[in-house]
C-alpha cells in the first residue's frame, strides 16, 4: 500500500464534535489527527472485511453441516438448534482471535 504519484489525499467534512473525537483520539494514540483517522479507517474496514468472510464461512459451513446430516439421517432430518451451531462458530471466533494477536 505504497504510495505512488497516483495518490490524491481523501477530504471528509466534519462538524467540530466529529474532528474532537479524532483529536482525542489521536492524543491518545501519540499521533497526527490525519494519521488517526487513517489508522482507524483502516481498522475498521478490515474488521469489517473479516466479519463478512467469517458470515460466509459461518452460512457456508451450517449449509454443509445440514447436508451432512442429512445424508447420514435419509429423509428424517432432526432439528439443530441454531443456537448451538452459533456457539460452536462463536467458540471458534474467539479461539482464532487469540491465535492471530500472539
Amino acid at each position: 500500500m505504497g504510495r505512488t504519484s497516483k495518490d490524491v489525499p481523501i477530504s471528509v467534512a466534519m462538524d467540530k464534535e466529529q474532528r474532537e473525537v479524532f483529536a482525542d483520539e489521536a492524543r491518545r494514540r501519540g499521533l497526527g489527527v490525519s494519521t488517526t483517522i487513517r489508522a482507524l479507517a483502516l481498522e475498521r474496514a478490515i474488521q469489517i472485511r473479516d466479519e463478512r468472510q467469517l458470515a460466509r464461512a459461518r452460512h457456508w459451513q451450517t449449509q454443509r453441516m445440514r447436508t451432512m446430516v442429512d445424508r447420514m439421517d435419509g429423509d428424517d432430518n432432526p432439528a439443530i438448534d441454531q443456537v448451538e451451531i452459533d456457539r460452536i462458530f462463536d467458540d471458534a471466533e474467539v479461539a482464532g482471535r487469540g491465535k492471530r494477536k500472539s
